[in-house]
């Protein structure tokens, strides 16, 4: 991987669009999401077929893929702002060029099926943003999880302070953040968009799993290497994930007990995933992450 390639941070007037690679969205979302990013002072537009429909996508693959390809060509957009996640994004990624945002970086932001994109983004030296979404802004855009999105486009990623857990493992790393939604990145295991980069520090969430199937995907991800190539772990919200009593342990648990093994820095219950207090990362970005015995601190690094 050559070295990263990090968007500029924004400045009032630059330009933001609203796309919809993956799933169908409410067109609600998007304008309340437009008036929020305008309080910014961005400009905004809203992609062709971002309010479109097509079964459970935001329009056929042909159409979502010309919106996000002209938006990652386009030269003077600074921010490109997904709707929501969902699922789809896997069906545009060996379809896209990746020229242009090298030519022209700029900011994409997302999370959950955006996953995909972001790992692909990684794969091709560019930095992005892990980051709330369209619902988020529409429902609440005074929340710490919006004003901190808000922070890192303008300013950079905040320096995060959380409570520490007591499954955590005390260490200190710096690395290349990466990963995003669990069941994507398992899903895409084994292709060109996964690979573990340099010192790289995972960090996983997902929503509406069962615990089986979570304890499965983090055994791929134990199988395949990757768990004994990272240099450390977050583990962020498993939402709508309820307990099985029957595997013996919890999600938590369970992930623990997969990287006993390894020596680096384990955190869990990091505020990110489907979840209101779903803090921005810097998906390619090098990161400084501490775990002390009293706190987590997690930022920038310089």
């Amino acid at each position: 991987m050559n070295k990263m390639i990090y968007p500029p941070l924004l400045n009032k007037l630059d330009k933001a669009i609203i796309i919809s690679p993956s799933g169908s969205t409410d067109s609600q979302y998007i304008d309340n999401a437009c008036r929020v990013l305008q309080d910014w002072g961005l400009m905004v537009e809203v992609a062709s077929h971002a309010r479109g429909e097509y079964g459970r996508y935001g329009g056929t693959i042909e159409e979502r893929l010309s919106d996000l390809q002209e938006a990652m060509d386009e030269e003077d957009i600074d921010l490109i702002f997904c709707s929501r996640g969902g699922y789809g994004v896997v069906q545009l990624l060996d379809k896209l060029n990746f020229e242009g945002i090298k030519k022209h970086p700029k900011w994409i932001v997302g999370y959950s099926d955006i996953t995909a994109l972001h790992l692909a983004l990684l794969q091709e030296g560019v930095a992005s943003l892990h980051a709330p979404m369209a619902r988020h802004l529409s429902e609440d855009s005074n929340d710490i999880a919006s004003g901190f999105l808000k922070e890192s486009l303008f300013f950079g990623m905040p320096k995060y302070e959380i409570s520490s857990h007591l499954l955590n493992r005390e260490g200190l790393v710096e690395g290349i953040l990466f990963g995003g939604n669990l069941a994507v990145l398992t899903g895409l295991t084994g292709t060109y968009y996964v690979d573990v980069p340099e010192n790289g520090i995972l960090f996983v969430e997902d929503i509406g799993e069962a615990p089986y199937k979570i304890d499965r995907m983090i055994w791929q991800l134990k199988l395949s290497g990757i768990l004994s190539r990272i240099s450390g772990l977050v583990v962020g919200q498993f939402t709508d994930c309820p307990e099985d009593m029957g595997m013996c342990s919890t999600i938590y648990e369970s992930m623990r007990g997969m990287v006993d093994e390894y020596n680096y820095p384990v955190v869990f219950d990091f505020p990110v995933g489907h979840v209101k207090n779903n803090y921005p990362l810097l998906h390619g970005g090098m990161v400084e992450l501490r775990v002390k015995e009293d706190k987590v601190i997690m930022k920038r690094s310089k």
